[in-house]
């Protein structure tokens, strides 16, 4: 079975962030997109910037998010390196499948022990029904941010569509924090 490498794996999360957006897995695939979230039906770069009144940056070039992130001290990673995954199967992003097929993890709790001024941790996703391993791993980073003192909170996922409830339960999360979606 072919072993399929996270896409930003080489990616290093700048050592000012505050904010790190924790999400899946991004295939390294021809077809796949150009940086984290930026799948067509994900909508993690209209939501974002509209957590602080900006215009969306779902269209825009890396350089204007690279920008955004660094004005606002955010970056991403997502917690699984690799995986082992049937041939014919390289396309396959159901998370039960994923799940399933796990090779490696990134390890997020080294991660976070070198970022200095990280606040918060937002993991993009509401439910784990049928992913077990995720949620075991990600129980185990959120205890790391417990033990450290940094906000761990899980958001409404990006994908599919936005609305103004998700928008919402994104501003009350990370702006105003009064809501935490607790793993």
């Amino acid at each position: 079975m072919p072993i399929i490498l996270h896409k930003f794996r080489n990616h290093q999360v700048n050592p000012k962030t505050e904010i790190l957006i924790l999400g899946t897995f991004n295939p390294d695939i021809p077809a796949g997109p150009d940086f984290f979230y930026g799948r067509p039906r994900n909508f993690l770069w209209y939501l974002l910037p509209q957590c602080w009144g900006l215009d969306s940056l779902k269209e825009a070039a890396f350089l204007n998010k690279q920008e955004f992130m660094a004005a606002y001290k955010i970056d991403f990673a997502d917690i699984i390196h690799s995986l082992n995954i049937p041939i014919g199967e390289e396309h396959n992003v159901d998370d039960d499948f994923i799940d399933g097929h796990i090779e490696a993890w990134k390890e997020i709790n080294d991660l976070i022990d070198i970022l200095p001024n990280l606040k918060a941790i937002y993991f993009t996703r509401k439910t784990f029904n049928g992913i077990p391993n995720m949620r075991a791993r990600v129980n185990l980073i959120a205890g790391h941010c417990n033990q450290k003192n940094i906000r761990f909170c899980k958001l409404e996922t990006p994908a599919r569509f936005h609305s103004p409830e998700k928008q919402q339960q994104w501003i009350d999360t990370i702006i105003l924090q009064n809501t935490c979606l607790r793993p």
